[in-house]
């Protein structure tokens, strides 16, 4: 049957895919035969579904973030969550041009370095595992974290999104334990869900095609990524995998990594930098009437203007709401001897994202306008004549 592909609006896709779903019985059978455009729309959703992550994301379900009223709803991107998806898309360019020129392609590998909390990565990774598990045969996917709570989480989103899948989209199942494996029966996708405390090392004797690993810098064998994990990534243009954590401490193997990575030392990895005030939804308070923003708070915000383009890829002009959120939330810091916490989770560059874990001689505001003055060193030429 040949059909003319369409994209329809996500509300018209829902609410389609909601009246198919009334056409079945409790066993999977139709109550009647499917009309001809009913058989269109399916195959329509399918092709378009496996070619189009953007167009999957009207079924993805989510839990909604609590600024956006919390409850069941479908992933809509954030801007935070574009800045990683602009990356993952010029990677993927890349890739398939070079492998139009013959050449290896590394595939595609992002160091994700977070300088805020909740600010949807870690969706974007479950997303994009379960969209290719889901709509491509013999997927070979990981997902790992720091500890059974935590993969839990990783496990549970999955599944989410796999239970509200329509019925013409959702594979089915093979096996499925809790927290440990999910495989499909037909497309023969697999996924392994994996802890870095446990005994045995990571992904070893596999290959991955799929990878989303979370609180990398709280692993307690990080190495071990770089000794079983990273071989087992194919090179090919659409392996993915994505380590993003928020940092915690300096000189440990996040720190010395990622900052690898990002000076281009590691060039098979791509690295990713995502500062707090990326989502303009969250984080801000609204100030007093009378409020001004203190010399510190406004040398925070010129900062935030001239690195923003490297980061987020455009100048970015702080509200009065989040200059005042981060003004009363410093002080509160400072109030409670945590500001290098603070400043590890809700940071403006990498520098300032990685802070000491343990007192210092120094204060942790002192250090901090230390690191906020320094410019980061520029390649140059010299000629001798």
């Amino acid at each position: 049957m040949q059909i003319r592909l369409k994209r329809y609006e996500p509300a018209e896709s829902l609410d389609q895919a909601i009246a198919l779903a009334q056409l079945l019985t409790e066993d999977g059978e139709f109550k009647r035969d499917l009309k001809p455009s009913e058989r269109a729309f399916i195959r329509n959703e399918r092709i378009l579904t496996q070619q189009d992550f953007y167009y999957w994301l009207r079924y993805c379900a989510i839990i909604r973030d609590g600024v956006e009223g919390g409850g069941l709803g479908t992933l809509n991107l954030w801007e935070s969550q574009k800045v990683l998806m602009t990356l993952i898309e010029k990677l993927e360019e890349r890739n398939i041009e070079m492998q139009d020129r013959g050449e290896p392609c590394d595939g595609i590998l992002i160091c994700d370095n977070k300088g805020g909390r909740q600010l949807g990565h870690t969706m974007i990774g479950r997303a994009i595992t379960m969209h290719r598990l889901t709509t491509w045969n013999y997927t070979r996917a990981m997902g790992a974290s720091i500890d059974e709570d935590k993969l839990l989480e990783l496990y549970d989103r999955d599944k989410l999104i796999l239970d509200n899948l329509p019925f013409f989209l959702k594979p089915k199942l093979e096996f499925d334990k809790k927290g440990e494996h999910i495989s499909f029966l037909h497309s023969k996708s697999r996924i392994l869900y994996q802890q870095a405390k446990q005994q045995s090392g990571i992904g070893t004797g596999r290959q991955f095609d799929i990878n989303h690993n979370t609180e990398i810098s709280t692993w307690p064998y990080p190495r071990m990524l770089e000794m079983d994990f990273f071989p087992t990534l194919p090179q090919h243009p659409y392996t993915f995998s994505l380590q993003e954590t928020t940092p915690a401490g300096r000189g440990n193997w996040w720190f010395i990594w990622s900052q690898r990575v990002r000076e281009g030392r590691i060039p098979r990895w791509a690295y990713l930098y995502i500062p707090f005030y990326a989502e303009p939804k969250k984080y801000r308070r609204t100030p007093p009437a009378n409020w001004n923003p203190s010399e510190d708070t406004l040398a925070m915000a010129k900062l935030v203007y001239d690195t923003s383009p490297e980061f987020v890829g455009k100048a970015v002009i702080l509200t009065r709401d989040q200059m005042y959120w981060w003004e009363s939330s410093y002080r509160e810091a400072q109030e409670n001897n945590s500001l290098n916490l603070f400043l590890s989770n809700y940071s403006v560059t990498p520098d300032q994202s990685f802070q000491h874990t343990t007192l210092s001689a120094f204060k942790a505001e002192v250090l901090d306008k230390l690191r906020m003055q320094v410019k980061r060193g520029a390649a140059y030429e010299v000629s001798l004549s």
